[in-house]
């Protein structure tokens, strides 16, 4: 099963998050946990990577490491996640990911 990283993209991301009232933010947060959980259902999420503020700011703030069984099911999965997202394959090398 192939590799895909998913980069999460926003302009201004931090900011909409500093001034988002609880409803907002719970909202992201469940959505992210649903993306989550559809992973889990069609192949392996591996790592789970929130960015925290650079200077200078970025638009990318956070990213995961999934196998998935193809570049449309991965597609259709990113619908879920809250934020604009560029999904890359990763080249396996043979290093494994985890021991």
């Amino acid at each position: 099963m192939p590799k895909f990283l998913i980069l999460m993209s926003r302009p201004d991301h931090y900011a909409q998050w500093d001034a988002a009232d609880q409803a907002t933010r719970d909202q992201y947060l469940t959505d992210l946990a649903a993306f989550a959980t559809a992973v889990r259902t069609h192949g392996t999420l591996h790592a789970v990577l929130p960015l925290l503020p650079t200077t200078p700011p970025t638009d990318l703030h956070g990213a995961y490491l999934v196998d998935l069984p193809d570049q449309t099911t991965t597609r259709n999965l990113t619908d879920l996640l809250p934020s604009p997202c560029e999904i890359r394959e990763v080249q396996d090398v043979g290093i494994p990911i985890s021991t």
